[in-house]
């Protein structure tokens, strides 16, 4: 192996690591969401609020996790962090991803479902979870990507650090919209009780899950170039 080779590898390892964190714990967010699906065994038709939340989490779990993974191969993987900034951000990045998997944890947490007795780690209990707290976790979440893509698209904007086309990056303003109108959506479900109680909280939750279908489809037809290498 070259010299000029060598820090390219071990870039390449420092990024793996990095990302099987992040993997690691946005693999534990989805092991919950599934215990809690269902958590008494019985499955129900027509699906229940555990079921419409549970496709809320996943279909909107999914699109974040791959743009963030794929993030740091785009950034990372062929330049290195130089300068105090440049390694500022770097750790950043690394944090934003560790600090995205945890909030999917909480979500899943709080999954509503009914528990199986003995209850399961990490599985809803009885009253302590309510449609109102998963929309407000997915709420915290989408919330706190915009902050993520708004400080992103910032330093790719004016730092040259990644040695890349700015173009993979214009996408970021589209998916911040996508993630503000989803989560005015989830904040509009948690005080549908209050608005408009006609509505039951499996229905409001299938509603969500139409809107979260859409935002992902959003997500990759605009960020396609950036998903896919």
């Amino acid at each position: 192996m070259t010299d000029a080779a060598e820090p390219k590898v071990q870039r390449e390892r420092l990024i793996d690591h990095f990302k099987a964190t992040y993997q690691i714990v946005v693999g534990i967010a989805i092991t919950i969401a599934c215990t809690n699906l269902y958590a008494d065994g019985v499955i129900r038709f027509p699906p229940d609020i555990s079921f419409w939340t549970f496709c809320i989490f996943f279909i909107t779990v999914m699109p974040i996790f791959h743009g963030g993974d794929r993030s740091l191969d785009i950034k990372y993987l062929h330049v290195q962090p130089k300068g105090f900034w440049g390694r500022v951000f770097y750790l950043w990045d690394f944090y934003a991803l560790v600090i995205t998997g945890i909030l999917f944890v909480k979500i899943a947490q709080v999954i509503p479902g009914a528990p199986s007795s003995p209850p399961i780690a990490g599985q809803a209990v009885a009253g302590t979870t309510t449609p109102a707290s998963f929309y407000l976790w997915m709420t915290i979440v989408l919330a706190f990507d915009v902050i993520v893509l708004t400080v992103d698209g910032i330093k790719s904007d004016h730092c040259k650090f990644y040695g890349v086309e700015s173009k993979l990056f214009k996408v970021y303003g589209k998916w911040i919209a996508f993630n503000v109108i989803f989560a005015l959506i989830c904040v509009a479900a948690i005080y549908q009780p209050t608005v408009c109680p006609s509505l039951s909280v499996t229905a409001t939750a299938a509603i969500v899950f139409i809107f979260a279908v859409a935002r992902t489809v959003l997500d990759y037809m605009f960020g396609g170039e950036f998903m896919f290498p």
